[in-house]
């Protein structure tokens, strides 16, 4: 439970930081520190995915969040008209297991 309690936690900031982001998307400069600091977030749920052995099954309330994810960061790659590479690879893995 622990363990889900931590995707969970790093789910949902990462969802407030893509919401925060959007929020000052008329600001360049805090709008791309609050993009910088999703990095941070990105290595700890990539070291949980890791640690997991790329094996995690999703729970439905993991989905929810995961689907509110991506539905952010196409709006905040939309008003940056440019693709976020750093979430290339996550996407996949993610759209990967939410279709399950």
């Amino acid at each position: 439970m622990t363990e889900t309690l931590s995707l969970i936690s790093i789910l949902s900031t990462i969802e407030l930081k893509l919401n925060s982001a959007l929020a000052v998307s008329n600001n360049p400069k805090s709008f791309n520190d609050q993009i910088s600091e999703l990095d941070k977030l990105l290595e700890a749920l990539n070291a949980l995915i890791i640690e997991k052995n790329n094996e995690h099954q999703f729970t439905d309330e993991e989905k929810e969040l995961l689907k509110k994810i991506f539905n952010l960061i196409m709006k905040v790659e939309k008003i940056n008209k440019n693709k976020l590479g750093f979430f290339d690879s996550l996407n996949k893995y993610f759209y990967d297991n939410v279709n399950k």
